[in-house]
């Protein structure tokens, strides 16, 4: 297993290609909310680059952090600071999952490369820095969000409480 290294999460340049099809919420399920980043992360698809170790990969607002953000991330990053360990897909534009558990004060992450060779990567992590950057990026996605109208900073606020052991304001 590598030392600790470096764990960024950076959000980059607009993608103007999208060939997905807008979302959309016929049967009225979805609340405005959940439309909303629906919405933002298909109008405004932006690359994120991530960094773990000496991988590099990219990964963008439609569909990775949407999907990311429909599947509880706010509470993933509460769970993991609380002691629990994570998993984190990106399946559509990389395949790959990180996977951190804990080691004391530290993190073991496990990236597994879905592809022919089915690659796996093993490094130490600091924990303070992952919680940092995981919870940077989803403050930037959602100032980003609410900034063009999509979201209201209320729904932010509830959103991403959990994210944070304490109360922090928007």
């Amino acid at each position: 297993m590598k030392e600790i290294t470096n764990f960024s999460f950076k959000i980059a340049d607009r993608n103007l290609e999208n060939y997905a099809l807008p979302p959309e919420d016929p049967l009225g399920e979805l609340s405005d909310f959940e439309l909303g980043l629906r919405r933002f992360c298909y109008e405004w698809d932006h690359r994120v680059i991530v960094e773990i170790g000496e991988i590099q990969f990219t990964v963008f607002f439609d569909p990775d952090i949407c999907m990311l953000l429909e599947d509880r991330f706010p509470e993933q990053i509460g769970q993991l600071e609380q002691g629990e360990n994570i998993r984190i897909d990106f399946v559509e534009s990389y395949e790959i999952t990180v996977i951190l558990t804990h080691e004391g004060e530290q993190l073991h992450c496990q990236l597994r490369e879905f592809n022919d060779q089915h690659n796996q990567y093993n490094y130490k992590l600091d924990k303070q820095q992952v919680l940092g950057e995981l919870r940077a990026v989803l403050m930037g996605v959602m100032i980003l969000a609410s900034q063009q109208g999509y979201i209201t900073i209320e729904d932010i606020a509830e959103f991403i409480k959990p994210a944070f052991s304490s109360p922090m304001r928007v």
